[in-house]
Formats: structure tokens, C-alpha cells, sequence
């Protein structure tokens, strides 16, 4: 990548004064970040004997989201649910367009089975009570198939809080287990840098929130687990132009996912993989669920197939050169929705819910939305296309025209202007006519250090910068140009798995 281009965040900044640093700890491995991979890692190293400390910018661990995405495991399996691994390969190397590390890539496929193992035997634990789940929603079309293996967690402590639980309940149970074992938090303590001796990575500096400095030195690692770069429009503006083109950014907690980990590996020598970075987008920007009737931009126009997943929906409203669109249904929503999810479904198109507890489709849920968006401005209801039309501030004339040719291609059973399938085709015949508006919101960049399949950072030329190591979305070779959602949840499935590898390894257990 072109570093003679980059902004100043890529400057390195001064070495903090010897005399400066007010606290000195020692330990074995250091795990900077506290979210899903550096949990995994500091846990899997204390369980093997390790010392281990965990440096996080924040008050508390990082928990995000509600699920993770492994190709098999135990649960599958009791469900009757087994993937082919190798098949899964195929199909993520094929939609990251060839650019992922096809090794990284198979370092996942192998392990997530016995990583996800590990994890499941923690949560369920009688201390824990975590019940997981299978998640029953996914894509169904050939084109944008999703496989089942994203899994979802219930009733863990702090669900029985009363709080949103998912991965605050794992994150909880892995946070406790680290406890137990003897790890180490040092908390409000954003890491600055990292520290040398000679070429190798020793430690790293961070400030803690009175201001004084607080150095850690460690023998065996460091190991960056700090998120993406995400929260920070300029190095996106570098890395990962599409990441600032969104209608919202969602890369929370509120601090995190602002490339200290990419920044502090470039300072200590480490390269980035090729750019731009891969983008995780949902189409989640105001309401969730678009479904896949009629999409019209600003123009009142059609502007892509609406028959596609989460991020194919959201890079479509992003080539309009706009920050949102309206998804057009009607009011026989309650019969023609069901009717579209035996051949497409999936995130915001059905709603989450356990394998084979309910069915996929929730009419109470869906007029929840409803009503919410008609409230608060974000989805608006009329009799005709055109004072629907004037109601969602769009050309009357062009969105009748559109509605109208839209509808004879239902009738004909045949796109000719994006070619969706013809099971999905079904006219809006039925007013009221409803329209909600919808955007594309950044999750993640889920691009960054040059890594081989030790996790080892490297160097431009391919060398191994000693000491150090990257996991999460601070690593790169996951994904190359895209989120595959092939397995939905699949970012924490590869933080999880690489974190427990990585973990036994430099705990001396046979790992890699």
C-alpha cells in the first residue's frame, strides 16, 4: 500500500521519557483489547499455564453483537446440522473474490469446530447457565446462500440481570473464567505503543486515565486484539474509502474500532494487507428488515436486484450516491412476506430466532416496526403511488412509472431490468402502500496487519516481526474484498477460533 500517501495518523509519534512512566508490569503475554478475540486468547494462554495481562482502553470488556458463526460443532451436530468444510472454503475464498489468504481461510475451517467446543463447555457450566442456540435465520437463495452454524446465546448472567445479553453473556463467562485463572486487567488504559528491544516487540506503553503512563513489559507476546479502523474517518479515508460513504457507523462501543492496533503494528514495522480494506455493512442505518419487493432511490428509481443479502443491499444504496432508500411494500404484507422466505429470508428480512423453536416470520415484530417508523418519519403509508411518492420526497411521475413497470414484470414472471427470480416478483397490489426507509450502517472494517497462519504480524518483504501478533479485525487474509455472509457471525467465529489457537500456542501447547 502506498504509505507515502497516507494521512497523520500513519506518523509515529514520540518515544513517552523513561522518567515518564510511573507504573512498570511484568508478564508473559500481554493481550491488548478485551473484546471477543482477546478474551479468547488470554483465557486459552491461562488455561496453558501462561501469565497473562490484558491492557483495554475501556472500563470494562468490548462485547458486540449477538452471535457467532462456526462451521460446525457439537450443537450442529446434535441438531443434525454438519457442513462440509472443505465446500465452505470454496465458497468464502470464491465470494472474497480469490484476495483472502487461502491458508487463514483454512485455519478456520478446521478449528472453529473445536474452538466453538471449548467455548460451549465454559458457558455451559452450571456457574454460567448459558443456553446456546442455533440461529434459524439465514439466506436462502443459490446466489447469496447462507449456511446454518451462527450461534446465538440465552438466559447467561448477564441476561438474568435484565440486560441485553448475546455476546455480553459470553464475554461475561470468559471474563470470570480469565479471573479465576489469575489474568490480569488493566483497564481505562488506551495503548500508545508498542515497546522494542532491537527488532523484537517486548511490550507496549499505555495511559491511563489520570494521565500517568504505565509500561508493560512481556517475554513471550503481544498480541493486538484492538478492533478495526472503523471509528476513524481518516485512516478510512486512506484504507477503506467505502467505510465513510455509510449512512450511520455502528463500530461501538463509542472509542473502540479507531485503529490503535493497525497503527502501533505499522510503527513496530508491520505492513498492511493490500487495500482497501473489506467492509461488514448491515442495511440497519434507521429500522431494521427492507425485504425485497421495491427499492427506489431519491430519483424514484429501481436501482439494484432487491432480491440479495445484507451487504449487497447496503453497497447498493451506496452506489445511488446516497446514504439511504425506500424498501415499497403493501398492505398484504402479512400473507406475501412468509411467502418470499422459503426462497430468500435471512438478517432483517426475517427476524432471529432459535432452529426450530418458531417459525422465521413475526407479524407482531414486523408491525412494531411499522408503526414506529410511521411515527417517527421513518416510514410513511398513502392510498395511491403518488401520494406515496410526495410523502417519501421523490419525483411523483418517475416512482408511478417505476411502480407501475415494476408490476407488469410481477405479472409477465420475468425481471427485465435486474433478473430477480420470479418466486420473489409479487405485485404491490394491495393499498395502503407502505414505504420505510433504510441505510447502510458500518459494523466493521475487518482489514488490517499482514499475518501468516500463526498469527505472526509481518513485515513488507514477508519476515516475521518478532514478538508480536494480530487477531480479530486488526488481522488481515480473512476476507480480502468483502464479508462473505455465507456464515453469518463469521468475524467472531475467526476472533474466537484463531484467539483459542493462539492461545494454546504460546501457552506451549501444540496448537498451529
Amino acid at each position: 500500500m502506498q504509505r507515502e500517501k497516507w494521512g497523520a495518523w500513519a506518523q509515529r509519534p514520540p518515544e513517552i521519557p523513561a522518567g515518564e512512566i510511573s507504573e512498570r508490569l511484568e508478564t508473559e503475554v500481554l493481550v491488548v483489547g478485551a473484546g471477543i478475540a482477546g478474551l479468547s486468547c488470554a483465557l486459552s494462554a491461562a488455561e496453558g499455564g501462561a501469565k497473562v495481562t490484558v491492557l483495554e482502553k475501556l472500563s470494562h470488556y468490548t462485547a458486540r453483537g449477538f452471535n457467532i458463526g462456526v462451521v460446525n460443532s457439537s450443537l450442529m451436530r446434535s441438531r443434525g446440522i454438519v457442513n462440509d468444510p472443505d465446500a465452505v472454503a470454496r465458497e468464502w475464498i470464491k465470494r472474497c473474490g480469490n484476495r483472502c489468504d487461502e491458508k487463514i481461510v483454512r485455519l478456520f475451517v478446521d478449528n472453529s469446530e473445536p474452538a466453538m467446543d471449548w467455548l460451549l463447555e465454559i458457558l455451559t457450566r452450571p456457574e454460567y447457565g448459558v443456553r446456546p442456540e442455533i440461529n434459524g435465520c439465514v439466506y436462502k437463495g443459490e446466489t447469496y446462500r447462507e449456511i446454518y452454524g451462527t450461534h446465538i446465546f440465552y438466559d447467561g448472567p448477564i441476561s438474568r440481570q435484565g440486560r441485553f445479553g448475546g455476546m455480553n453473556d459470553v464475554l461475561e463467562c470468559m471474563y470470570r473464567e480469565c479471573l479465576r485463572l489469575g489474568v490480569k486487567f488493566v483497564f481505562n488504559a488506551p495503548m500508545l505503543m508498542l515497546t522494542k528491544d532491537g527488532e523484537r516487540v517486548t511490550g507496549a506503553v499505555a495511559r491511563r486515565t489520570g494521565g500517568e503512563y504505565t509500561a508493560v513489559s512481556a517475554s513471550r507476546a503481544v498480541v493486538l486484539a484492538t478492533g478495526g479502523i472503523g471509528g476513524n474517518d481518516d485512516m478510512c479515508a486512506d484504507l477503506s474509502p467505502l467505510a465513510n460513504k455509510v449512512a450511520a457507523k455502528i463500530c461501538g462501543p463509542k472509542g473502540c474500532d479507531n485503529g490503535d492496533g493497525h497503527r502501533a503494528a505499522l510503527w513496530a514495522g508491520a505492513a498492511f494487507e493490500d487495500g482497501p480494506f473489506p467492509t461488514m455493512m448491515h442495511p440497519q442505518a434507521v429500522r431494521h428488515a427492507s425485504y425485497c419487493f421495491l427499492f427506489v432511490d431519491k430519483r424514484g428509481e429501481r436501482f439494484m436486484n432487491e432480491d440479495s443479502y445484507l451487504q449487497g443491499r447496503s453497497l447498493g444504496v451506496i452506489k445511488t450516491g446516497e446514504k439511504y432508500a425506500w424498501s415499497v411494500f403493501d398492505s398484504a404484507w402479512r400473507e406475501k412476506i412468509p411467502a418470499t422466505l422459503p426462497y430468500g429470508g435471512g438478517l432483517y428480512w426475517g427476524e432471529d430466532f432459535p432452529l426450530g423453536v418458531r417459525p422465521e416470520f413475526n407479524p407482531e415484530f414486523v408491525e412494531d416496526k411499522i408503526k414506529w417508523g410511521l411515527e417517527t418519519g421513518a416510514a410513511v403509508m398513502a392510498d395511491t403511488p403518488e401520494e406515496l411518492a410526495e410523502k417519501m420526497g421523490v419525483p411523483a411521475d418517475k416512482f408511478r412509472q417505476t411502480f407501475e413497470r415494476y408490476n407488469a414484470f410481477c405479472a409477465a414472471g420475468r425481471d427485465g431490468e435486474f433478473g430477480k427470480r420470479k418466486e420473489l416478483l409479487i405485485p404491490l397490489d394491495t393499498p395502503p402502500y407502505i414505504a420505510r426507509r433504510f441505510g447502510p450502517a458500518l459494523l466493521s472494517v475487518v482489514g488490517g496487519v499482514k499475518c501468516d497462519t500463526s498469527m505472526r504480524a509481518l513485515r513488507e518483504d514477508g519476515s516475521i516481526v518478532d514478538g508480536l501478533y494480530v487477531l480479530g479485525n486488526t488481522a488481515g487474509g480473512r476476507y480480502g474484498v468483502d464479508y462473505p455472509m455465507l456464515l453469518p457471525g463469521n468475524s467472531h467465529g475467526t476472533a474466537l477460533t484463531f484467539g483459542w489457537l493462539l492461545g494454546r500456542g504460546l501457552a506451549g501447547e501444540e496448537a498451529f
